[in-house]
């Protein structure tokens, strides 16, 4: 079932994944909003502790506050911004490797990887590696979108938004492939397969204009 929060995941993530570098540059306050909000939801766990009853308010509130920050910094900051997409894109990665790493011990497991589905995704941040990949990966793919930023900005845009869809979509999709062993694997493709359609399209955009 897709819940509230999951259908405005799903909308925006469309958004943002086939037409999120025009809208960069375009409409630069709403990508802040977009992404300090985001960013923003997925740390207020780490440091506000709720119950879990709670914690779509907790969602609900930092998502705002942090959306706010990054609208009213995104035109000022602009180099900053770019560095903050592609270190998003880093972060992502490094949650979703380092929680599966977690689980796996390091060893190639669809057993593990349908663990990984089963948390929901991205994975919520619970363990010491996570954070390391997370700031490590965070950080060079964030100074690599400083040098190539046509490139890393649609990049991180097609691969945000397409995590962002996944992630709306995660209780139906769990709920559809209950009982399969292959349901995490499913859900990894279909982040990657999507990202990839929205890298291919916003490049198409791009060259006819």
């Amino acid at each position: 079932m897709i819940t509230p929060i999951g259908m405005i995941s799903i909308v925006v993530g469309i958004i943002v994944c086939f037409s999120g570098y025009s809208m960069f540059r375009s409409m630069l306050p709403l990508w802040g909003f977009i992404l300090g909000g985001a960013a923003a939801m997925y740390l207020a766990p780490l440091v506000i502790k709720v119950p879990e009853a709670q914690r779509l308010w907790l969602d609900i509130g930092s998502f705002v506050v942090g959306g706010v920050l990054g609208a009213v910094l995104a035109s000022p900051l602009y180099y900053v911004t770019i560095f903050a997409s592609g270190a998003a894109m880093g972060a992502l990665s490094g949650m979703v490797f380092g929680a599966y790493l977690q689980i796996s011990g390091g060893e190639i497991s669809v057993r593990a990887l349908r663990q990984l589905a089963g948390m929901t995704f991205p994975p919520r941040i619970e363990t010491a590696v996570q954070v390391f990949l997370m700031v490590a990966l965070g950080l060079i793919i964030g100074a690599a979108a400083l040098s190539f930023q046509k490139f890393m900005i649609t990049a991180s845009t097609a691969f945000l938004g397409s995590a962002a869809v996944v992630s709306g979509f995660t209780g139906t999709i769990t709920q559809a492939l209950q009982g399969n062993p292959s349901q995490g694997v499913w859900m990894i493709v279909g982040w990657l397969l999507l990202g990839m359609l929205g890298m291919f399209i916003q490049f198409r955009m791009r060259d006819e204009t």
